[in-house]
């Protein structure tokens, strides 16, 4: 009875130790199934991006194709053995637990499984290996680029020594023999033959913590170890010159700023500044001969070095006379006499002809606006309808206005520069256009060639009209000529070519103008504003000889226009070329 409970506790916990036995091997054979499908998921979908990347170079460099095919396969063989060694593990260790479970039991399986996992993982061909080789490069790559970046970013500086005796660090050799430039000049300022021995070491160090030396340290390091008197002082430099040392500079900046501050007040907007470099604000040890006393430099940098002049107008000089004695120009002469309200001079007068100059020249930048003027061009064109040799504007030239903004530079107040900032067009200038006649004229002239239909239109065609015409075609009575309206001051032009016999004033014409053409034939131009031609004088058809106006006996400005034969009187529309109403 004992042996049958005996026996069937036995055989249930064989069949129970069977069991277990059968899941440990299911759940290894799942997990080793799980394994190879994601290394083999993942070898296919990096297999597919070779393939493609494969076909992308194929395509385009045909010449390449047998050596990318080499490095291709070395990739695909570098890539697929590792896996292709795991899965190979995976099978044999499956099979080798298969094969003593069924043999030998659960705890032979148990124990076979465990010794594939100590060779899967920590094996020469394992997971452990395979990532230590993986990773061991890029480990080295990244200590050795590490180690690069340590070294790159030391701060390397040179250590210096002087006469076996150690200073400190500098950046560079250059330091030193600029230090050394500096004793020369503090040495030699008040003409002194004294001279120091050095002989400096440089070796290279790592700066770590320690602070760099300037040069005027390294100077006055020198000075403080040499057997020199010297004084702890405040080097004055006047562009870039050693001028001496004071002891105290802040009377120096107090009497500075004071100097400025004239300017500032005469100037609010601008800015000011001195033209030379001062520079006292350097502190050291400076040779005892080289200090020089802080009220004195003060005095000097206040003072003027050129006393103002005046020059005595004597009898008979113009300013122009003044400008010549003294090379001045009329603008400077103005700037210097501001008073001056008018260029007539008198006898004794007092002109300022210099300027009181101080020791320090003060710069005066201000930003000024103002209009100015724009010339205007001039064009010039061909017209066949003037005889050659005469010319006519067409078009006025006007001047345009631009509104400029302007940085002026002043030293002692004359103006020394003037730099344009902006400039806006307000008024564009208008180009002058001038026409030139080319058509070829008669060699001379005479009443059959001024005849009928040989004289021209005496004034801009389109701008000019009749507004009166003679008494012959309904004009008011006695009226020998026709009146012709343009604006006033408009040029008034030769009919024909001849000689001027009359240009002045001429009862109730005014002004005006006769010219003889030959044989008696003649035109007279009356009411004119201005003559341009003088008796005697010879014109040739198209000539501007005077500009309209309003003087004699007029009701308004207008060309008063004759054709005479002698004492007769003509209708001139006869012997115009074109009238205009």
């Amino acid at each position: 009875m004992q042996e049958n409970i005996a026996q069937e506790a036995g055989s249930t916990a064989a069949v129970r130790d069977s069991s277990m036995l059968g899941d440990l091997a299911v759940y290894l054979s799942n997990f080793g199934r799980y394994i190879i499908l994601i290394f083999v998921g993942l070898a296919k979908r990096m297999g597919t991006g070779i393939a493609r990347a494969a076909a992308f170079v194929w395509k385009r460099s045909e010449n390449i194709v047998e050596k990318l095919l080499r490095q291709i396969g070395y990739i695909i063989v570098l890539v697929i053995s590792p896996i292709v060694r795991i899965i190979h593990a995976l099978r044999r260790a499956r099979s080798d637990i298969r094969e003593n479970r069924e043999s030998k039991g659960f705890g032979a399986a148990l124990k076979i499984a465990f010794t594939h996992l100590g060779e899967f993982v920590f094996g020469s061909n394992g997971i452990a290996v395979t990532l230590f080789n993986i990773a061991a490069p890029i480990v080295c790559a990244v200590f050795l680029f590490s180690v690069v970046s340590y070294a790159s970013s030391l701060n390397y500086c040179v250590k210096l020594t002087v006469n076996d005796k150690l200073l400190g660090y500098v950046e560079n050799e250059q330091i030193y023999y600029d230090a050394d430039e500096i004793l020369k000049e503090r040495i030699n300022y008040l003409g002194s033959d004294e001279s120091i021995q050095l002989e400096p070491a440089f070796s290279i160090e790592i700066a770590g913590n320690s602070p760099l030396l300037t040069k005027y340290q390294v100077a006055d390091m020198i000075l403080e170890y040499s057997d020199i008197s010297v004084e702890y002082a405040y080097g004055f430099y006047l562009n870039g010159v050693f001028q001496g040392a004071i002891p105290d500079n802040a009377p120096v900046a107090e009497a500075l700023e004071g100097l400025l501050e004239k300017y500032r007040a005469a100037h609010p907007n601008a800015d000011v500044g001195f033209r030379d470099n001062l520079e006292y604000s350097t502190a050291g040890l400076y040779l005892s001969g080289s200090i020089i006393d802080t009220d004195w430099l003060v005095s000097q940098l206040t003072s003027v070095k050129t006393n103002a002049g005046y020059y005595i107008v004597e009898e008979g000089e113009t300013i122009e006379d003044i400008c010549n004695t003294t090379g001045l120009t009329m603008h400077q002469i103005e700037i210097l006499n501001p008073e001056m309200t008018s260029p007539e001079v008198v006898e004794g007068d007092r002109i300022k002809i210099r300027e009181e100059v101080p020791f320090l020249a003060v710069n005066v930048s201000v930003t000024e606006e103002y209009d100015t003027e724009v010339g205007y061009s001039t064009e010039y064109y061909n017209d066949d309808s003037l005889y050659n040799g005469v010319s006519r504007i067409t078009t006025e030239g006007v001047e345009g206005v631009n509104h400029v903004t302007a940085t002026v530079t002043y030293v002692n107040n004359i103006e020394t520069s003037r730099r344009v900032i902006n400039a806006k067009i307000i008024t564009a200038p208008v180009t002058e256009r001038i026409a030139l006649g080319t058509k070829i004229p008669p060699e001379e002239y005479s009443a059959a060639d001024a005849g009928y239909g040989k004289f021209i239109w005496p004034m801009d065609v389109g701008k000019s009209r009749i507004s009166e015409p003679t008494y012959w075609d309904g004009g008011y009575a006695g009226h020998a000529g026709i009146d012709i309206v343009e604006a006033y001051g408009a040029p008034i032009y030769a009919g024909a070519s001849g000689t001027v016999i009359l240009s002045g004033q001429n009862y109730g014409y005014g002004y005006c103008v006769i010219i003889d053409h030959g044989n008696g034939l003649q035109t007279l131009y009356g009411h004119c504003s201005e003559l341009l031609v003088s008796v005697g004088e010879e014109v040739i058809q198209g000539q501007m000889i005077a500009k309209e106006g309003s003087s004699g006996y007029v009701t308004g400005p207008h060309l008063h226009f004759e054709v005479r034969m002698g004492n007769v009187k003509l209708n001139p529309v006869h012997y115009l070329e074109h009238v205009y109403y």
